[in-house]
C-alpha cells in the first residue's frame, strides 16, 4: 500500500509540473462576500478564536485566500486573469451584477465564483454547487 501512495505521489508531480499554457485564456475569479460582515458572511468558532475575531474562520477571508491562490497559480500557467477583490475589506463586498458586468466588458472565457458554506450554528449541509450558463447549440443563437 505505501508503494502505492508513492507511485500516485510520483505521477502527481509529474503531471503538475508539466502543466498546460493557458496563454489566450481570459479567466474571472470572484472570491465571494467581502469584509468580515456578519450579515453577509458566516464566521465559525474556532479554537483559539472568539466569535467576531477576524483571526478566526471567516467564509470571506477563505474565499479570497483561494481565490487569490488560484489566480497566481493561473497566472504563471500565462493565464490572463481579472478578480473582483484582493481585501478582505467591506467596501470590496461588492454586487454580483457589478462584478458580472465586469466579467462581460472583459469577455472572459470562464468566471470562477468561489464561495463556502460554513454550517456555523446552523445545521445542513455544505455541498459544492456549480452553475452553468451556456447553450445546448451555440450554432442556433
Amino acid at each position: 500500500m505505501k508503494k502505492l501512495y508513492i507511485v500516485l505521489a510520483a505521477l502527481f508531480v509529474f503531471t503538475w509540473s508539466y502543466s498546460k499554457d493557458l496563454s489566450g485564456v481570459k479567466i474571472y475569479i470572484n472570491p465571494g462576500h467581502g469584509g468580515y460582515n456578519g450579515a453577509n458572511d458566516r464566521n465559525v468558532l474556532t479554537i483559539p478564536y472568539a466569535l467576531g475575531d477576524t483571526l478566526g474562520f471567516w467564509e470571506s477571508w477563505s474565499n479570497l485566500r483561494k481565490g487569490l491562490v488560484l489566480r497566481d497559480r493561473l497566472q504563471a500557467a500565462n493565464a490572463t486573469v481579472y478578480i473582483s477583490r484582493t481585501q478582505n475589506r467591506d467596501e470590496d463586498d461588492r454586487s454580483l451584477s457589478e462584478i458580472a458586468e465586469e466579467a462581460n466588458a472583459n469577455n472572459v472565457d470562464a468566471f470562477l465564483s468561489i464561495h463556502s458554506n460554513a454550517i456555523g450554528v446552523n445545521s445542513g449541509t455544505n455541498f459544492l454547487l456549480l452553475l452553468y450558463h451556456g447553450y445546448d447549440n451555440p450554432t442556433s443563437g
